[in-house]
């Protein structure tokens, strides 16, 4: 009987947060963290001249300082620091 009660409470919950907007992105953030996004990262220098794009399935790790992006495309690491980074989800 505490299962189905705890199956019942589980199941309301997770129903009644399907539809906000807070689930919906811890959802995408979940999905980017296994296998990434469709994204392009444009990488520009602190004049605002272009350096780089990327395009592809890419997952991003930012520091919490700001200066340094690290992400993944095509099975290669590429780490970018002290620039201004662009990511836009296609």
């Amino acid at each position: 009987m505490k299962r189905f009660f705890g199956a019942v409470i589980i199941l309301f919950l997770l129903l009644g947060l399907s539809g906000c907007e807070e689930w919906s992105r811890s959802m995408k953030d979940f999905s980017s963290s296994i296998s990434g996004l469709e994204r392009t990262v444009s990488v520009y220098s602190d004049s605002g001249e272009l350096l780089r794009t990327y395009e592809g399935r890419i997952d991003i790790e930012s520091t919490e300082y700001g200066n340094k992006v690290k992400f993944d495309i095509d099975g290669k690491r590429t780490i970018i620091y002290n620039a201004v980074v662009i990511v836009e989800e296609k």
